[in-house]
């Protein structure tokens, strides 16, 4: 058995016991298993360093393992055959060994596995991977971040002539990313640790997604506009084709923040709480935002999402509605918004056409849309089949220069990465340089706002936060604008507590943090042996999608259920995401048949679900009274309370149905759906601020203003009433917009 050289964590015993589990969980056949390939060797290394906090648990795990081998066998495991190291870890995994106190058998048994996939497939700079060892066996070229049109459609296996890169190989080292700030005209990056200068004009908590699209109609209207953004500002220099340590379904290094501060989350308030689980969710700390590693998907809602409880009482009455659902109309309609998508689409450069039936746009889209891709036009095709009307999704990724940056190269190393050649756009390329050359802007980075000030009219007069160095500061300003994560900006509102607002700024009517919403994305897979579809020669915005699911067209009610959902196709598979993508009934989790199945990766298609979710009584925000984050502020943590309710498992049934559909058409022989409900927090976490004009059921007004806090705004997607089917970054760009053009013609007079 091979062990490694030197070791960090593991003494010798435990290291022998370690690559005997994890060689069972990927046994060698003809090709390498777990040993060869060095997962010990990863699993070890990350004990001394991001995994730390786990190496009690593989002590005991481990020393507990072994005792279990004794008793039933009379040998260590290292020393059982490979039949009773087998029902050894299956029993693991069903919490059946005896003497195993800690940790919880069920999740050291995933802790395993998470760690062995990780050992296996992320790149070999972290000790794993042996020699690539890993790609090689999963047939996976690594590392590209170039693809060709016909690449995208080759029905043979695209292995680049046999060249499996590293990051190594093109020259990236994650101990030497980053090349600093970038030098643009305006911005300091010293002056988060400056003294505060006197009263601005409006404070932007937050130059993320929000913040920076909104900083140049501010500052461009003359207003003196501070910013304070928790994080850097990253550069094409930070930003690394790094599974392991960028994609938010992994480690996410991106956001150190967001890591402290974790939610936690109850399915009801009868639990205990645990940390919150994610399907995507987790943020990005940077100017720019987590929009720096989105999947660039930008949509428009239909005209009937904005009034959505009419639209269902008029078509079916209002009996449809489920009883505890907080279902509401928008105070703003499609034709208010209309104008801003426009805007944004030209300013940012979406790609794109006009195939959407649903949709009408008062000027096309400024780019062709991504070009066409094997899974994609298979599902296309099957979709026009059964009347459906699918089409290229739009996207914020240049299909050719524009405003100065260059085309895609249709690398998949995109949704979860930051651009690595600026062709997919996020605000800190335009928009906030755009806002400095003004000269009106004050961005300071590496500055925490921890809390929302007010006058003795119960009126916001500033925020208190800490700034680069770590000393508590306030800022005065004439209008605060809460521009951060969901999360955050309902957090803060609580925290904010004072003597003119005991239950938080925004919360007298007990309506901050009602009425949240998150996003259960689902997919259905299915094993199509007769073609290869190379997901991995593009990004996941190279989509193609259905709306008519989620159209007025679609008679839900009639499937027993209210809502619809997008269906998709879409690219982009990373070594790490295939290894974590469920799995038919009959193939367990580990071992042999799960290294045969992960093998035939390139024959699998799938159809995404990305359903709506409404509102009810019992889902909402609120902080935790037990734990709290880990900055030096010691500030509660959010909880989550959230159930998946009937509805929508009904809906999800539905959908897998016709998502099956589709697959079988494609040529599938065997299908296999994913869980319904795939973490609470889907970086489409929506409501909590809800819009409305009555302020006995909402938090803002249709400006996003604060109804019961004059000058403090809230400009984000919990501002939404409702959480349709489709990807809402572009809708908040459109209410955020309009809401500072409103708040520009306040100063104004």
């Amino acid at each position: 058995m091979s062990l490694p050289d030197t070791l960090l964590s593991f003494t010798a015993g435990q290291a022998r016991t370690a690559t005997a589990v994890f060689e069972r969980m990927f046994p060698a056949d003809e090709d390498p298993g777990a040993a060869e390939i060095g997962v010990t060797r990863y699993v070890d290394r990350a004990l001394d360093g991001a995994y730390e906090d786990h190496l009690r648990d593989y002590r005991l795990g481990l020393d507990a393992l072994d005792r279990n081998a004794e008793a039933a066998y009379g040998a260590l495991f290292a020393d059982c055959d490979p039949d009773q190291q087998d029902a050894l870890l299956a029993r693991l995994r069903e919490g059946d060994l005896d003497d195993f106190h800690t940790p919880p058998q069920e999740a050291f048994f995933d802790l395993l596995r998470s760690h062995l996939q990780e050992g296996l497939f992320a790149d070999p700079v972290y000790g794993g991977n042996r020699d690539k060892l890993g790609w090689e066996v999963l047939g996976h070229p690594g590392v590209h971040l170039d693809n060709s049109a016909e690449e995208n459609l080759s029905a043979e296996p695209v292995m680049k002539d046999g060249e499996i890169q590293s990051m190594a190989d093109l020259g990236f080292d994650p101990e030497d990313a980053g090349g600093g700030p970038p030098d643009v005209e305006g911005f300091d990056p010293q002056a988060g640790a400056k003294p505060v200068r006197g009263e601005a004009d409006v404070v932007l908590v937050g130059m993320g997604a929000m913040g920076g699209v909104v900083a140049p109609t501010l500052a461009e209207a003359g207003l003196d506009v501070v910013a304070l953004e928790a994080g850097p500002w990253r550069t094409t220099e930070d930003f690394l084709p790094d599974e392991l340590g960028h994609a938010y379904y992994t480690r996410a290094k991106m956001g150190p923040k967001f890591g402290e501060e974790t939610p936690r989350w109850r399915t009801s308030e009868d639990e205990d709480t645990r940390e919150a689980t994610f399907s995507l969710g987790r943020m990005m700390n940077s100017v720019g935002g987590s929009v720096i590693h989105y999947g660039a998907w930008l949509r428009r809602y239909h005209p009937h999402h904005f009034r959505q409880r009419s639209h269902v009482e008029e078509e079916y009455g209002e009996d449809v509605i489920p009883e505890d659902s907080t279902l509401a109309d928008w105070p703003l309609s499609y034709d208010d918004l209309e104008p801003y998508y426009t805007r944004l689409e030209h300013e940012i450069g979406i790609a794109g056409n006009d195939e959407n039936p649903y949709v009408a746009r008062s000027e096309p889209l400024p780019m062709p849309p991504l070009r066409p891709f094997r899974l994609g036009e298979e599902f296309k095709d099957v979709a026009e089949s059964m009347g459906l009307n699918p089409y290229p999704v739009p996207a914020g990724m240049n299909t050719e220069p524009y405003d100065g940056r260059p085309a895609t190269t249709y690398t998949a190393w995109s949704n979860g990465f930051g651009s690595f050649n600026d062709a997919k756009w996020h605000p800190g390329m335009t928009h906030v340089p755009r806002a400095l050359k003004t000269g009106n802007l004050d961005l300071r980075t590496h500055c925490r706002v921890t809390r929302v000030l007010t006058d003795d009219e119960g009126a916001a007069t500033g925020v208190e936060y800490l700034d680069a160095n770590g000393k508590r500061r306030v800022q005065d300003a004439k209008t605060v604008v809460l521009c951060s994560y969901t999360f955050e900006n309902v957090r803060l509102l609580l925290h904010s507590a004072n003597e003119h607002h005991p239950d938080g700024l925004g919360n007298d009517r007990g309506q901050v943090g009602k009425h949240f919403m998150t996003k259960m994305f689902s997919d259905v897979s299915g094993y199509v042996p007769d073609q290869v579809f190379n997901r991995h020669t593009g990004p996941a915005p190279q989509s193609v999608i259905t709306d008519d699911h989620l159209s007025t067209a679609f008679d839900s009610p009639e499937h027993g259920f209210l809502g619809g959902a997008t269906l998709s196709a879409e690219n982009q598979y990373l070594p790490i995401e295939i290894s974590r993508e469920s799995l038919p009934d009959d193939v367990r989790g580990w071992g042999r048949e799960y290294k045969d199945h992960l093998r035939e990766w390139n024959h699998w298609a799938a159809v995404r679900i990305q359903p709506t979710c409404l509102p009810y009584e019992t889902n909402y925000l609120d902080l935790d009274p037990d734990h709290h984050d880990g900055s030096s502020e010691g500030m509660p943590r959010l909880r989550i309370t959230f159930d998946m309710r009937e509805n929508e498992r009904r809906l999800h049934e539905f959908m897998s149905e016709k998502a099956t559909e589709i697959l079988e058409a494609i040529g599938a022989t065997e299908t296999w759906g994913g869980p319904p409900f795939t973490g609470v927090g889907s970086s489409h976490d929506l409501g909590g601020c809800r819009m409305g004009e009555d302020p006995e059921s909402s938090v803002v007004g249709p400006d996003l203003e604060v109804h019961d806090t004059p000058r403090l705004f809230v400009f984000s997607g919990a501002t939404f009433p409702t959480c349709p089917g489709i990807n809402p970054t572009l809708t908040m760009w459109a209410v955020c917009l309009r809401a500072a053009e409103k708040l520009t013609g306040r100063f104004r007079g």
